[in-house]
């Protein structure tokens, strides 16, 4: 099995860490490979991340197109999608170990692909179309009027804008808007609106085969992937919005518990 590793420099700045890793997984058999940046990730069966969950989403959409398996090891501050802290670090060989058995869970995460004119894109937390606040306009709009198709019918939204999210971004930027969390492989994504300017806009669940098409029909909205702004786009623009073709596979140590993980990083 062949192992890449990837640092976030902005995390760890000792590159004796990194090496120190290198060097455990070396002596037990396994090949590694260095990686300085996400672009670069290719390769391998296995990728180690040492950073916060910003270092991991910038890594799991293109580890995940590669069919390449994420582990994250801890160095950021939140650490919601990492499954080691840094001083558990020698512990990954016990989790690679039962990976190469077949005894290991791995837990699949969806991802949102999201289209808009033309343009094709990719985020493991969630999609955002915001208004501009009149830092990329002359003329900024108090209020982003969104419409949202579905299968189950249409409806106009108004206020800063709509999040949709994974479950795996239920727990981020999401929540913080009034959504409510959602276990990491529920079949579902979420809309959650911003600052909604109604009082009867609430967060909807969708099952994750449901497309949704949304029509800006006021104001100028600029889209963000995993919170990286894609561009500005004008009234009329159309964004559609669904599950992407490829999961992000996380592997998990016996004994991962979803429910402690909220409590003890979300109370932090």
């Amino acid at each position: 099995m062949k192992i890449g590793v990837l640092g976030n420099k902005n995390k760890v700045k000792d590159e004796k860490t990194v090496a120190e890793i290198i060097g455990f997984l070396e002596e037990v058999g396994y090949q590694t490979v260095r990686f300085f940046t996400p672009s670069e990730i290719d390769g391998v069966d296995v990728l180690i991340v040492l950073g916060g969950d910003g270092a991991i989403l910038h890594s799991a959409v293109i580890a995940a197109r590669k069919n390449i398996k994420i582990i994250g090891i801890n160095y950021g501050n939140l650490g919601f999608l990492t499954e080691y802290e840094k001083d558990e670090r020698a512990r990954i060989k016990e989790l690679l170990s039962q990976l190469e058995k077949g005894n290991c869970r791995i837990l699949k995460r969806s991802l949102l692909q999201v289209e808009v004119l033309g343009q094709t894109f990719y985020a493991l937390n969630e999609i955002a179309l915001q208004r501009d606040n009149g830092l990329h306009a002359k003329k900024s709009s108090q209020i982003l009027r969104l419409q949202v198709d579905t299968r189950e019918g249409s409806d106009v939204i108004a206020g800063d804008g709509l999040l949709f999210c994974t479950p795996t971004g239920s727990t981020a930027y999401s929540l913080s808007a009034g959504g409510a969390i959602l276990t990491p492989e529920v079949p579902v994504y979420m809309m959650t609106p911003i600052c909604a300017f109604s009082m009867r806009t609430r967060p909807i669940v969708f099952a994750d085969c449901e497309e949704i098409t949304v029509k800006i029909v006021r104001g100028k909205s600029i889209v963000l992937c995993d919170g990286v702004a894609i561009a500005q786009f004008p009234e009329n623009t159309e964004i559609r919005i669904k599950k992407a073709p490829f999961t992000a596979d996380f592997p998990v140590r016996e004994g991962s518990d979803f429910f402690a993980k909220v409590r003890n990083k979300l109370n932090a």
